[in-house]
């Protein structure tokens, strides 16, 4: 790809590439584990057999494919059972997605448009979270591209037709198998296809064949699990139609309601000013637009026939086609000034966002590593934990390993445990799951005489008096 640009434009892409993955890497602890990360962090625990794995992803991570925690298992049998260490694999499926979303622009347009579009995505707000959080999201995004450009590929014809084929087929199995919504790319291949042989007369064997091997290897290695998921009538998340309405998500794919409305206007807008060109031209626009459109359109249909399931994380791999379309519809734009306008603004905007989002990033996730350190003063070194759900098991876990950073040794106990023995404990909540109520139930004789507290997690020192 690059042996065609000239030394300048290698030099600026490599730079924003670099730049990308900075970004990801700077504050890549900034904050703690949420719940779902420690359920990961439980579940690949090196030490188990891989039997045992299983058995803790089907009991507790039983809505995820097993893939990533296999992945992420496999990671830290390597370097190390560590929650810090852990969050790397993330920032390396984050990293690989940066560098290759420039080779899909290509193959959809031959020119410096790539360097727009690795631009949008590596001062991407919402790509560096979840290049940084130790679950699938990043896994999936990654997946979804190397689906697309060997997808494009294949459209396009380039290069070796059977290693084209080969690759599209097992990055398909993958990324299907790395969560059940990237099957919406799926079903956006297949529409492309048919709509290009209907409009264009163009047929593509190569696809026709991959189709049949992907389904059929996809469902052996899927059977069961996608079983289990349509049988559930109640998902273990919402339906979250406001945020739908409010933006698409939008707001939450670029950091916040202005960002998320420019960026959907200014896509709306392209499409509309470039209808002819996406719908009535032989070029690859259409199936990008195919995905957004599915993207909303098929778990609406799902949540209305069965259960509600639709998120933004879940279509984390819509940015590849938000990033692609605007990019390239920008610069099919014919009057030169407009399209200089709304590139310098698009990228004003987005730097700017950037650089607020990153040196003004609020701590949204549980600060058990701020408590903990706070606790380590004292001279109490027993904490009992309260979390009534069956989760203070996973939050064990973490915080024990979590304790490496910490010169002090701590001793975690679950507050069922708790013994008439005790003069003094340290009562730990994670408030969400104790429905923000952090209360002990056993505090006969006892009075608080410390406490501490942060937006999500509190402690309270338990002494008999």
């Amino acid at each position: 790809m690059l042996k065609y640009l000239n030394l300048n434009l290698k030099l600026l892409y490599f730079f924003l590439i670099i730049v990308g993955i900075l970004t990801i890497f700077y504050q890549i602890n900034f904050e703690d584990f949420w719940l779902d990360e420690m359920l990961s962090f439980w579940i690949a625990d090196p030490v188990l057999s891989w039997n045992e794995t299983f058995e803790r992803h089907k009991n507790y991570d039983y809505h995820n494919p097993v893939f990533f925690n296999l992945v992420l298992k496999y990671f830290l049998d390597i370097v190390g059972y560590n929650p810090e260490i852990a969050r790397y694999l993330p920032l390396i499926f984050g990293s690989i997605f940066l560098i290759i979303i420039g080779p899909i622009t290509i193959q959809v347009k031959k020119d410096k448009t790539f360097v727009l579009t690795t631009l949008l995505a590596c001062i991407s707000i919402y790509t560096i979270k979840y290049s940084q959080e130790v679950r699938p999201y990043s896994l999936l995004l990654l997946t979804s591209a190397l689906n697309i450009y060997f997808f494009l590929k294949l459209c396009n014809r380039e290069g070796y037709k059977k290693k084209n084929t080969i690759f599209f087929i097992i990055f398909s199995i993958i990324n299907y198998s790395t969560n059940p919504f990237s099957l919406i790319i799926f079903f956006s291949q297949i529409f492309f296809i048919f709509y290009k042989y209907f409009l264009f007369k163009d047929k593509n064997i190569q696809f026709y064949i991959s189709v049949m091997f992907i389904s059929i290897f996809y469902l052996l290695l899927n059977y069961d699990y996608i079983l289990f998921q349509i049988s559930f009538k109640n998902y273990m998340l919402s339906s979250d139609i406001i945020n739908v309405l409010d933006g698409l998500y939008f707001p939450r794919f670029f950091g916040s309601k202005i960002m998320g409305y420019f960026y959907l206007i200014l896509l709306l807008f392209l499409i509309i000013k470039c209808r002819k060109k996406i719908f009535s031209e032989n070029n690859n626009y259409l199936f990008f637009l195919a995905i957004i459109f599915f993207s909303y359109l098929i778990p609406l249909i799902y949540g209305i026939i069965n259960t509600p399931v639709l998120h933004d994380r879940y279509i984390i791999f819509i940015l590849i086609p938000i990033f692609i379309l605007i990019s390239c519809l920008l610069n099919d734009l014919r009057n030169n000034y407009l399209r200089r306008i709304l590139i310098s603004l698009l990228i004003f905007l987005t730097v700017g966002n950037h650089y607020i989002e990153i040196f003004e990033r609020p701590k949204t996730k549980p600060q058990f590593n701020f408590v903990l350190e706070q606790i380590k003063r004292s001279d109490k070194n027993d904490v009992f934990l309260y979390n009534p759900r069956g989760t203070s098991i996973l939050i064990m876990n973490y915080l024990k390993n979590i304790q490496l950073n910490i010169e002090k040794e701590l001793n975690f106990y679950e507050y069922k445990n708790l013994n008439e023995n005790i003069n003094s404990f340290w009562f730990l909540c994670y408030l969400p799951e104790v429905n923000f109520e952090c209360k002990s139930t056993k505090k006969n004789n006892f009075k608080i005489s410390e406490q501490i507290k942060t937006r999500l997690v509190h402690a309270y020192l338990y002494e008999k008096f």
